[in-house]
């Protein structure tokens, strides 16, 4: 066995990958110890993803309006009249939530009663990122950030047995029992959860109001596209001093910050102001 193989194996052998780590290699990479990046990430790529959305289409129309003259004399100009109309909604509705992001007030455009979600986006966003050069942990990261603060904007008090408070097993064991003392004294509900299936499993099961997630970028980007659009979910990425799935941490003062959203400013832990 080369050496270097060997290193690798003794590297993970003490600890249980998850899933979306499956392909990680035993090195503590820059980008591995943390992922932290602004909302600007996100939203800058959102918006080249609308931009180049918009002119692709108008191309592809520009191309086909010959063939659509064929069927009626009408449908290259109702058929362009429906696109621009559909890149206006789409431009009007990145303003609005720039709004609600930079005054922390509900702008938030609606369709129907519901809130017109940037969930079906991030997909195509994330593969936009990766053209760029921009890991999925980094934009994971900056989606987070921007779906918290939208959330913060829409956010209703409720009772603290109906938030769900949802930990990973790799988190370091006292910062797990201080929230989980924390969690019982304030009677929420709290579940260390092996991955997103059976986090998926917990929330059918409790049927919360809100949840709060502590996850790597790459199991909250999936768990909050599933659920965001029935739940209100306020994800807390974790950071990695030592690799994925061992001895992570978190910022408690984050962490309070996120319960309070939903519960209020006098839920606190004590001591606070440190991170753990």
């Amino acid at each position: 066995m080369p050496p270097d193989q060997k290193f690798l194996l003794l590297k993970v052998k003490d600890r249980k990958l998850g899933d979306e780590w499956s392909d990680w290699q035993g090195t503590i990479e820059d980008f591995e110890k943390n992922t932290h990046a602004g909302k600007r990430i996100f939203l800058g790529v959102l918006l080249g993803t609308i931009f180049l959305g918009s002119l692709f289409s108008f191309l592809v129309w520009y191309m086909v309006t010959p063939r659509l003259s064929q069927f009626h004399a009408l449908l290259p100009k109702i058929s362009g009249i429906l696109l621009l109309c559909f890149w206006c909604f789409m431009a009007l509705w990145f303003f609005f939530m720039m709004l609600s992001i930079l005054t922390g007030k509900d702008f938030f455009m609606r369709l129907g009663g519901k809130e017109f979600s940037i969930t079906f986006l991030v997909p195509l966003v994330l593969r936009f990122g990766r053209q760029l050069g921009i890991s999925k942990d980094r934009m994971g990261n900056s989606y987070v950030k921007v779906s918290n603060t939208l959330i913060r904007t829409t956010a209703q008090k409720i009772k603290p047995e109906k938030l769900l408070i949802l930990l990973p097993r790799c988190l370091q064991k006292s910062l797990a029992k201080k929230i989980i003392s924390f969690s019982k004294y304030w009677k929420i509900p709290v579940y260390t959860v092996p991955g997103g299936e059976k986090a998926r499993q917990v929330v059918t099961k409790t049927n919360p109001s809100a949840i709060i997630g502590v996850a790597c970028e790459r199991d909250l980007l999936s768990g909050i596209q599933d659920i965001i659009d029935k739940i209100p979910v306020l994800g807390i990425p974790n950071r990695r001093p030592e690799g994925p799935c061992k001895n992570t941490v978190i910022d408690i003062v984050e962490f309070e910050a996120a319960v309070q959203t939903f519960l209020g400013a006098d839920v606190r832990l004590a001591p606070i102001g440190d991170k753990c």
